[in-house]
């Protein structure tokens, strides 16, 4: 069995918290299971609207003391019943595929740019000068 990490859990809070969940796992390319995604609900969300707990994470990600609240409800529901921690580990895993992209966007320099010594110019219509 995986080792759950706090950064792992303090990551999927965060997401969570700024992108609702919904829209936390949309980008991963591999959707979460529905016993997953109805633990999750079941842990942050009553008739659709963030619990208590998740809105104040909402007003603050960083909020530490809200991070901490927040890990104490997941760790008490996996408590109470430890088949949660597949939910946990499968949520955690998926979101850390997740990977940021950019789009519709030009001019954009991924990684080492090697000229070989001769000059490099980014962008429409710059000029050396």
């Amino acid at each position: 069995m995986p080792i759950v990490t706090t950064a792992a859990i303090t990551g999927l809070l965060t997401t969570l918290a700024t992108k609702g969940l919904e829209k936390a796992f949309e980008t991963s390319g591999e959707k979460i299971s529905e016993g997953a995604l109805a633990w999750l609900k079941s842990l942050f969300y009553k008739n659709n609207e963030p619990k208590s707990s998740l809105k104040t994470l909402q007003d603050n990600p960083e909020n530490m003391e809200a991070i901490s609240n927040a890990t104490a409800i997941i760790n008490n529901s996996i408590e109470d019943n430890p088949e949660f921690i597949k939910y946990l580990e499968e949520a955690i895993h998926k979101f850390s595929k997740v990977e940021n992209s950019i789009t519709n966007s030009k001019n954009v320099i991924t990684g080492n740019v090697n000229t070989g010594g001769g000059n490099f110019i980014n962008g429409d219509g710059n000029q050396i000068s």
